[in-house]
């Protein structure tokens, strides 16, 4: 089996919340769509409120070695449990981050460079 994800969309809070024990209610649904004789497509939504209320979709492919015409509740745990990883390190990599700069350092201001990195593959 081979679980895919095409397209991901991240909605959350613009402040990060103060409080570092948070109490989040998370609702979440997967749907299924039979694409081929061995693979299904799926949208999963995750929503969490409460202090930092946060949305996650989710858009693959679930492929199998043999024709299968079900999902199994496990296939679905599966997944769920990988998004709430990627949940996890999308927030750390969307979180504020502060940038201090001396300008009289800069000759030119009118041109500041600031490296980027790459923060993931």
């Amino acid at each position: 089996m081979k679980i895919s994800i095409e397209k991901l969309k991240l909605v959350r809070p613009y402040e990060n919340p103060k409080n570092t024990n948070l109490e989040l209610d998370a609702n979440w649904k997967i749907e299924y769509k039979k694409i081929s004789s061995n693979s299904f497509g799926y949208i999963c939504h995750l929503k969490m409120e409460g202090e930092f209320s946060i949305s996650l979709i989710v858009e693959g492919i679930v492929e199998f070695e043999e024709n299968i015409n079900i999902i199994l509740d496990n296939i679905s745990q599966t997944i769920l449990d990988r998004l709430f990883q990627i949940l996890v390190n999308m927030i750390n990599l969307t979180k504020e981050t502060h940038i201090e700069l001396d300008i009289n350092d800069i000759k030119d201001s009118s041109q500041v460079k600031i490296p980027a990195y790459k923060v993931a593959s």
